[in-house]
């Protein structure tokens, strides 16, 4: 079996879907990110801050725009709530449904996700996903919240990839 990289799977994935409006220019600014030199490493962000800015995506938009203003590097920051469960403001604004906030840090760079894409209501990613990785139909996010929370956390966007996750035998 012939393993892939993320990045090859992104990449095959986007590709596949290239009118897509979930991913609008993430392809050709990766592509171009690969050009650029890489920038230096800093020091690593501060727990505290990582905390409070991944706590306020559940809740204030304004504050995670804000806060990302002040230090960009925050976008893809990390929360270790211990047990496995790592938390990025991405996955704080899918689980609890903040389509607007997540739409913004995806535009920002944000790393996608198929629970993300599921709340988005994006099908033709979370059977992209399912397709390559069968067992993602069973995929849970921060939290251990499953798939099928994070596409129900959708409302009306994401109805039909909630049926389909049912069609497939998805776990709640």
């Amino acid at each position: 079996m012939k393993i892939i990289t993320r990045g090859q799977f992104i990449s095959k994935t986007l590709a596949s879907f290239a009118g897509m409006a979930f991913f609008p220019n993430l392809l050709s600014a990766q592509q171009e990110g690969a050009k650029q030199t890489k920038p230096q490493k800093g020091p690593p962000l501060d727990v505290k801050l990582v905390q409070e800015f991944v706590g306020a995506a559940h809740k204030d938009f304004d504050k995670v725009k804000a806060m990302l203003l002040e230090t960009p590097d925050l976008l893809n920051a990390v929360n270790n709530l211990g047990g496995w469960d790592w938390e990025d403001a991405i996955g704080a604004a899918g689980h609890v449904g903040i389509r607007e906030e997540a739409l913004f840090l995806l535009e920002q760079g944000a790393r996608p996700t198929i629970s993300v894409a599921a709340m988005l209501g994006n099908l033709e990613i979370v059977k992209a996903y399912i397709a390559a990785f069968p067992q993602m139909k069973d995929a849970v996010g921060p939290h251990k919240i499953s798939l099928m929370r994070h596409a129900k956390a959708g409302d009306e966007h994401a109805l039909h990839v909630v049926e389909y996750l049912k069609s497939i035998g998805a776990k709640e």
